[in-house]
């Protein structure tokens, strides 16, 4: 009977430790994030972000192994915020090549709002993309049900993940580089001719791709950017 009491108490004391490890690994993410966002990753120190966080600097360490290491969770977290934001901006969109288009825009327009993230949201594909890491399943549904649908042709799902990926970084890049103005934000400009391009990739007709450029598009009411 003792021995039952005590596995019950330790289980109880695991879910009680388990989300006060989180809610500390979080408070160091918010941390980071705030100091990233205002001086960037390379000028932040790590005493700056425990300091911020009102933790001990020996606290970091339970959770992360150096500035890179917590630079890249900051990033996967702003990666999870902007796929709820392409959720929220789809809303009513049914045609998966809009919704794949519109995200895409979306994650460029992050250039205009906070190019510091958008810098770090970069980062996180820099060893390549895995179709099955997490992240990328409502793009990968959206690709899915483009091909079942006949909106979408190509050779297979993980080609046109890495297709929409790589393309997508490759303009999030060369907007931190020439900079990216008012129009980004709109999905036009540059954002409109890479659009092109991407639609063109996933096998969309020129008068399909006229269509849907032609309907609105207006990222200012997010709740990301609150």
């Amino acid at each position: 009977m003792g021995r039952i009491v005590g596995r019950m108490a330790a289980a109880k004391m695991d879910e009680t430790v388990s989300p006060r490890r989180e809610r500390m690994r979080l408070l160091l993410v918010e941390a980071a994030t705030r100091l990233f966002a205002k001086q960037g990753v390379d000028a932040t120190t790590i005493d700056e972000i425990v300091d911020l966080a009102g933790v001990a600097k020996g606290t970091f360490y339970n959770y992360f192994v150096d500035r890179p290491d917590i630079a890249h969770a900051v990033a996967s977290a702003t990666r999870h915020k902007m796929n709820a934001a392409v959720e929220e901006l789809n809303l009513g969109i049914d045609d998966p090549a809009e919704r794949v288009s519109r995200g895409v825009r979306l994650f460029l327009a992050l250039v205009a709002h906070d190019p510091v993230r958008a810098r770090m949201l970069a980062r996180i594909y820099e060893g390549g993309v895995d179709i099955a890491s997490h992240g990328n399943e409502h793009l990968v549904g959206d690709l899915e049900a483009g091909i079942e649908q006949g909106r979408i042709h190509v050779p297979s799902v993980d080609v046109a993940l890495h297709l929409v990926v790589s393309l997508g970084t490759a303009g999030i890049r060369h907007l931190l580089d020439v900079g990216a103005g008012e129009e980004i934000k709109r999905g036009e400009g540059y954002a409109q001719r890479l659009t092109i391009v991407l639609l063109q990739g996933l096998g969309v007709g020129p008068a399909e791709i006229e269509s849907i450029l032609k309907r609105p598009f207006d990222v200012s009411h997010l709740g990301i950017w609150k």
